[in-house]
């Protein structure tokens, strides 16, 4: 039994152009343990699926309009308010996108651990301080005993995801929602922030959903894959599938433009024309469809179904890709 199962969520935003349908009708499942990434580029809907499962998109501008969140067969949705506090750390944890900003900077971090400590645990004062020094010790920071007592823009921004991560697990909740955990920091630390997250689930067991728009990552990390296009889950399978059997001609596009060895002047680097539609006002049909290299007809007027195309493989497409194509 998956531990959450998102169904048919809708989450818009109200603004002075409109209604955006950030997430619309989007539906995806983790099991205990696995591991499940969250691709598509930026502002398909990554970031505003997973604050919908906080229950943290602000409102106004922002509302669920429909859909569940089953978390252990219970709707996160029908909960009352000062239901989710509890829920948050405890049992579901998100480590935010922008670690610079993530991060209180007139509060030391001892001062921010021990705040999460004090409301989950009761521990206060040098019992607090040990604690905080033992997780940060825990995700690699070289002399804890001295990082604690640390201002944020003393850190460098892979110590910040790190205390982010330590925040985020110390409670080590079932499920852990990492957003863009590797965003703006180099190679050698994303590496490092993504073995730190891999070990750390190995240990406490935790189920994670890990958004990304790194292809790269997705494979090294992920169990299974949803992407996402305009607002939309527009397919989702084994990951290995994703590379070596994608159906999504948006997919196959995607994999298709990471660069790779053996590109030349003759063999360019491929590209997907055309741009993103607007989710104010979006297509009838395939929200894909301008820019599809297999579109026909009924695809600019029939909105796909996500429909199984393979066993455990689903696919929002008329026409998928064939083998060979």
């Amino acid at each position: 039994m998956p531990i959450l199962e998102v169904k048919e969520l809708k989450t818009i935003f109200e603004i002075e152009g409109g209604t955006v349908h950030a997430v619309d009708g989007v539906s995806f499942s983790v099991e205990a343990g696995q591991t499940l990434g969250i691709v598509g580029e930026s502002g398909c809907g990554k970031s505003v699926s997973a604050m919908s499962i906080m229950r943290l998109v602000p409102d106004p501008p922002g509302r669920i309009v429909s859909g569940e969140i089953l978390w252990k067969g219970k709707d996160i949705l029908q909960l009352p308010d000062e239901a989710m506090p509890e829920m948050r750390g405890r049992e579901i944890a998100m480590i935010f996108q922008d670690p610079m900003t993530s991060l209180n900077p007139i509060f030391t971090v001892e001062k921010q651990l021990e705040e999460v400590l004090s409301k989950r645990f009761g521990l206060t004062g040098a019992a607090a301080r040990e604690k905080s020094v033992e997780m940060l010790d825990m995700v690699g920071i070289a002399d804890a005993s001295t990082r604690v007592s640390s201002y944020p823009h003393e850190l460098s921004g892979g110590m910040k995801q790190r205390i982010m991560i330590a925040m985020a697990l110390m409670c080590e909740p079932e499920l852990l929602i990492a957003d863009e955990p590797t965003t703006a920091l180099d190679v050698t630390v994303q590496a490092q922030i993504l073995h730190l997250i891999k070990s750390l689930q190995t240990r406490v067991g935790a189920a994670v959903i890990l958004i990304t728009h790194d292809m790269s990552v997705v494979s090294e990390t992920c169990d299974r894959v949803a992407v996402m296009y305009a607002g939309r889950v527009i397919e989702t399978c084994d990951v290995f599938e994703l590379f070596e059997k994608n159906r999504h001609p948006y997919t196959h596009g995607l994999l298709a433009s990471i660069p790779r060895k053996g590109l030349t002047k003759d063999t360019p680097l491929s590209t997907i024309e055309g741009v993103v539609p607007s989710l104010i006002h979006p297509p009838d049909g395939c929200r894909f469809a301008d820019r599809c290299w297999k579109a026909q007809d009924r695809c600019h007027s029939e909105s796909p179904e996500l429909r199984e195309v393979s066993p455990g493989h689903l696919a929002a497409c008329h026409f998928p890709v064939e083998e060979g194509e």
